[in-house]
């Protein structure tokens, strides 16, 4: 049973969404806008992989401190009267070592958060990356407005050639499924990382692509109901 998502899965969507943007729409900004969401698709495979990756310099840090008490407490004990029972020992050398096992414990602590923090800003900068990309997938939808069309003064255009019902509808769903698979990548980031933090600004981006698709779904539905209006209108006049 399949728990994990499969990144490679990810790159071949986003490259047949370019690939279907470019045939429909030659040299328009979408499709660029398409090719870089291949691109980060594919960064997101090795990013997302460092993320899972240990930090192995931090983790040797941790056993070197653990290893420098551990010696230091039977280096202490070795050198202590035979005379006191072990526990007496154990107990003096608590009280006098107080100071240094409170240093070596914070700094434990710190080196033992600092790789998960380390995993965080790197997962919360990449989905801040995930947000542009999908602000500027809505900048390019702003402009196909339904009521512009049969506008002859100012009609909703790509690659400076006036569109109709159809290749907006088509424009407009395209931008729905680039948002769709822009969203879904920061999960890759995410999915081998239990901060809630990260999860939490994953899930963020999730309800902000989610927002701007229900506009352009908003968008289509008007053009399904012009589309209608325009069909039963022609069959009136047949």
């Amino acid at each position: 049973m399949l728990r994990q998502l499969r990144a490679d899965k990810f790159v071949k969507t986003a490259q047949r969404i370019q690939t279907q943007i470019e045939s429909r729409f030659p040299e328009s900004g979408l499709g660029k806008v398409a090719q870089e969401v291949v691109q980060i698709t594919q960064e997101a495979i090795e990013r997302s992989a460092k993320i899972r990756q240990p930090d192995k310099w931090i983790r040797a840090g941790v056993v070197a401190i653990a290893l420098s008490a551990v010696v230091g407490v039977i280096g202490y004990l070795s050198f202590q009267s035979d005379d006191l029972p072990f526990w007496n020992r154990v107990w003096h050398f608590l009280i006098e070592a107080k100071a240094s096992a409170a240093i070596l414990t914070a700094t434990t602590i710190y080196l033992y958060t600092l790789e998960n923090r380390t995993k965080r800003r790197r997962a919360l900068k990449a989905v801040h990356e995930l947000r542009a990309i999908a602000h500027l997938i809505d900048m390019h939808q702003l402009v196909k407005d339904p009521d512009r069309l049969g506008d002859a003064s100012n009609p909703p255009e790509v690659t400076e050639k006036p569109m109709d019902a159809k290749s907006m509808g088509r424009y407009l769903h395209f931008c729905t499924e680039l948002l769709a698979i822009t969203s879904k990548i920061g999960q890759l980031y995410v999915q081998d990382l239990p901060d809630s933090q990260a999860v939490a600004a994953v899930d963020q981006f999730e309800l902000l692509a989610t927002g701007l698709s229900s506009k352009i779904w908003q968008k289509l539905m008007i053009l399904d109901h012009v589309q209608s209006e325009s069909g039963l209108t022609s069959h009136i006049k047949e």
